[in-house]
């Protein structure tokens, strides 16, 4: 889940307010929630009850991958909704939590957001699906305070494999397995890393889309993990799937320049990459291929050349915040090389201290160098 957007679902939730007569579902790409009853849920899907044009209910289904929060109306007793009752409490520091730029309120408000949705689990009546994502919430937010906090991720990281192994089904697991998996990353725990994508791509509750993008996840691990070969072998058969999807074939490519990349063939990474850049429109990909294409031209000592490339994600493509914060990190780097201090300095700053990159790789990355 984006912050920028779970940011936007909070004020969102303090316009519609605890009266409103309907669950709120915020889905990805859309400027309001959805205003309706959930019907369903699961790893793939969530269903909601809406009114059309003619005041008639029908369902409309939202793939799980695309919802970013649900705030339940059914959940009581109405005492913890209102503002000073704990979830209302909760709402509102979880909001100040991603709105403020002050660390020290940021600190203060994540704290008090995680005490008072876990005051709200002990105190609510029984709503299985609003207690699980106050779990999730919980989860999420002990990630956010440990990158505030510049703490390690094993906290964060045994709620969010104990949230794993008790919801597998859920909504919420679409967002739970590629962070865990991050978060091993970061603790530096490949192999870990490795199994939790290969869990995510052979389960049959996910989409088959998000099981092949697993896939792809498990290909930049081994990389990773110095196993070029095997990725190698693992993205010829990820290619005989890709279809008549461009996007999945530009990752796909992105994905061997990376094993060049590993394997110090530049030379051969840089002309795939400028490929993936010229051809695709997909802000995302677009984004991941400016960041690995400048990566590249740093290995290459081309700094100047790489310096755009990330420019670019930092000006334009910066939608994903873990593509950003890699985008920030390496333009501090890039400065630094071309004799530039102050500007280096600027975007370390601004790396360490937005909200909005909070729990990244690469924020992660850059507060361990600070030490």
């Amino acid at each position: 889940m984006t912050h920028r957007v779970l940011f936007v679902s909070l004020v969102l939730f303090a316009a519609f307010g605890p009266a409103a007569r309907a669950d709120l579902v915020f889905v990805r790409g859309r400027e309001k929630p959805i205003n309706g009853d959930v019907k369903s849920e699961d790893a793939k899907a969530v269903v909601v009850t809406v009114k059309d044009a003619k005041k008639k209910s029908v369902d409309e289904s939202i793939p799980a991958m695309d919802v970013l929060d649900i705030h339940y109306d059914g959940l009581g007793p109405a005492e913890l909704r209102i503002g000073s009752g704990a979830y209302g409490l909760a709402k509102k520091e979880d909001k100040e939590a991603h709105e403020s730029a002050d660390p020290v309120k940021r600190k203060a408000s994540l704290a008090k957001a995680i005490e008072n949705y876990g005051e709200t689990l002990k105190k609510m009546n029984a709503h299985k699906l609003a207690a699980r994502n106050l779990e999730y919430r919980i989860a999420i937010l002990t990630n956010m305070q440990a990158a505030t906090e510049n703490l390690g991720p094993e906290k964060a990281l045994a709620k969010l494999q104990d949230f794993r192994k008790r919801f597998p089904t859920s909504w919420q697991i679409n967002h739970v397995m590629p962070l865990i998996a991050q978060l091993q990353i970061a603790n530096g725990d490949v192999a870990a890393a490795e199994e939790t994508f290969k869990e995510m791509s052979e389960m049959e509750t996910l989409p088959a889309d998000v099981r092949r993008d697993a896939e792809l996840m498990i290909v930049q691990v081994l990389i990773r993990g110095g196993k070029a070969d095997l990725a190698q072998k693992k993205l010829d058969a990820l290619a005989a799937k890709a279809g008549n999807a461009p996007a999945f074939a530009s990752r796909i490519m992105m994905a061997r320049a990376e094993v060049l990349v590993s394997q110090k063939k530049l030379d051969q990474a840089v002309p795939l990459l400028q490929e993936v850049v010229k051809k695709n429109n997909d802000k995302t990909v677009k984004a991941q291929a400016h960041n690995t294409l400048g990566e590249c031209l740093f290995k290459a000592n081309r700094f100047n050349e790489a310096l755009w490339e990330f420019l670019w994600v930092d000006a334009v493509f910066n939608q994903d915040k873990s593509q950003h914060a890699k985008a920030l990190y390496y333009l501090g780097k890039c400065f630094e090389q071309l004799g530039d201090a102050d500007r280096a300095q600027e975007c370390r700053q601004q790396l360490l201290n937005d909200r909005l990159l909070a729990g990244t790789e690469y924020q992660r990355k850059a507060a361990t160098e600070a030490k």
